[in-house]
């Protein structure tokens, strides 16, 4: 595997593991290192058509999954003043949401740490090894630019979640070396821009339907503008922002709740990138937001009503916004589509209903919780106007039109007037009623330098700091790893 997480996670490689991940994600495991394997697909057996290729960027595609899976959601949404963990949510939710975790809290912490470093090792591989295929060159390089943006997107999640991280350029072979010190936060951010920039002059604008899914130029500079934006460049976001605006090839749903259609994922306007959740109930097939959300008792399958919204995120909506009542969140009673009503005690309040797809067969008996279809959305236009707003609101040039016409797309979708005028205030505020409960609201919190209020107000406790302790984990196997100051 790879990195500092590298060793802890070759100490538990797993023998269920196919073939194929264990050529392109385990090489770490002892199986690799028998110098004359008998029944193992060995890497350097492996890479040598441009199937092959194409086979080793879709596992590092796979390896998304287990990203998003549980613990993401944990760090970017219960630890932020949107989430209330109801009774059923198990300690570590409620350790998440207080802000009472430490450095022992391996789920989520650790998990989340381990789940990028996978991934990252399956794209280093690409990059190492496709290049020296006899193979169509085009096909090639795209492959490769597939695996930087992925990389990149992948150490983009690592250093928003713990600051300096280690950094590691190359596929990890052997358990040689795994104990690596933490690289400045500065040299991770030039690393991911570097990668990002190279993916975006090579990736195609957009693929046949076969390959729909797969990383676009567009992706790429939506990323990139992402990037700039938390680090608080804000000439370069407002201009990469710009230059997806400008393209052309995306534009808003007209539907919001479209977002969310999973007869449409990936297809609508609106998608720039997400990571492929296909309700399979293999381990990693099915994402969680829907049934750990949605009130215990909704008609159908699986419901578990851990968590509720905080009575600050439901005074953001206003009586007409479409995002609100019947959008995000529901309260007791509620009468969906086919005319049930449904009432719960728990949990205490208005429940999340954002990724319910009611003309799916999501919430049925066929359908548990492990077996859920919806897509992890990381990119979709309205964040892209949302950026640009933001950043020529803090003095970037306004290269793509009127900032505040695209502030106003995004809110006028959701059936509200537009504003007067383009402030941080109206830029914020939209975000959050837009994104709740997207993964977005910690990275935000912590670029407005507002994680600290917005704990303080939910839970009386004050954050240690603005980012997660590095995992006690990680830190027994290697030495060399630092704790976050006020851990």
């Amino acid at each position: 595997m790879l990195n500092t997480s590298f060793a802890n996670v070759a100490r538990r490689c797993a023998t269920r593991s196919s073939a194929l991940a264990l050529a392109l994600a385990a090489m770490a495991c002892s199986d690799f290192l028998d110098p004359d394997p008998k029944d193992v697909l060995a890497p350097e057996n492996f890479y040598r058509t441009s199937s092959d290729a194409i086979s080793a960027v879709n596992a590092a595609y796979e390896a998304n999954r287990a990203t998003y899976l549980l613990s993401f959601w944990y760090l970017s949404d219960i630890a932020t003043d949107d989430i209330v963990p109801g009774p059923r949510f198990g300690s570590d939710g409620q350790r998440m949401s207080a802000y009472t975790f430490d450095a022992t809290d391996d789920f989520p912490i650790g998990d989340q740490w381990r789940a990028n470093y996978r991934a990252i090792n399956r794209a280093n591989a690409v990059i190492d090894r496709v290049p020296g295929i006899t193979m169509d060159v085009a096909l090639r390089d795209r492959l490769v630019a597939e695996a930087r943006f992925l990389r990149a997107h992948d150490y983009f999640n690592l250093v928003r979640f713990f600051g300096d991280v280690p950094l590691v350029e190359h596929e990890t072979t052997s358990l040689q070396g795994l104990e690596l010190p933490r690289s400045p936060a500065a040299d991770v951010y030039a690393f991911i821009i570097a990668d990002l920039q190279a993916a975006a002059a090579t990736l195609p604008a957009e693929y046949p339907a076969s390959d729909v899914g797969r990383a676009t130029s567009g992706a790429a500079l939506a990323l990139l503008a992402k990037v700039y934006l938390q680090q608080k460049d804000w000439a370069n976001a407002a201009a990469t922002a710009g230059q997806v605006i400008s393209s052309g090839t995306y534009a808003l749903n007209e539907d919001w709740k479209d977002n969310f259609r999973i007869a449409v994922e990936l297809t609508n306007p609106e998608s720039i990138f997400e990571v492929n959740f296909d309700g399979s109930l293999t381990e990693g097939g099915g994402s969680v937001q829907t049934l750990f959300s949605l009130p215990d008792g909704y008609p159908g399958g699986d419901a578990f009503g851990i968590m509720s919204l905080t009575p600050d995120i439901i005074a953001q909506f206003e009586a007409n916004d479409e995002r609100g009542l019947g959008g995000t969140f529901i309260t007791s009673p509620y009468i969906n589509q086919q005319g049930d009503t449904v009432e719960w005690a728990q949990p205490p309040g208005p429940a999340y209903i954002k990724y319910l797809d009611q003309t799916n067969d999501q919430n049925t008996s066929s359908r548990s919780w492990v077996a859920q279809p919806n897509n992890w959305i990381v990119l979709r236009y309205a964040d892209v106007l949302l950026m640009y707003a933001e950043a020529v609101a803090n003095g970037g040039a306004a290269t793509a039109g009127s900032a505040l016409d695209a502030l106003n797309a995004v809110r006028t979708r959701a059936g509200l007037g537009p504003f007067d005028a383009l402030t941080l205030d109206n830029v914020r505020g939209e975000r959050r009623r837009e994104f709740v409960f997207e993964g977005q609201r910690w990275f935000d919190l912590v670029r407005y330098g507002l994680l600290t209020p917005a704990i303080v107000a939910k839970t009386g406790n004050t954050p240690k700091a603005d980012v997660f302790p590095v995992p006690q984990s990680e830190r027994d196997l290697n030495p060399q790893l630092t704790q976050n100051p006020g851990y």
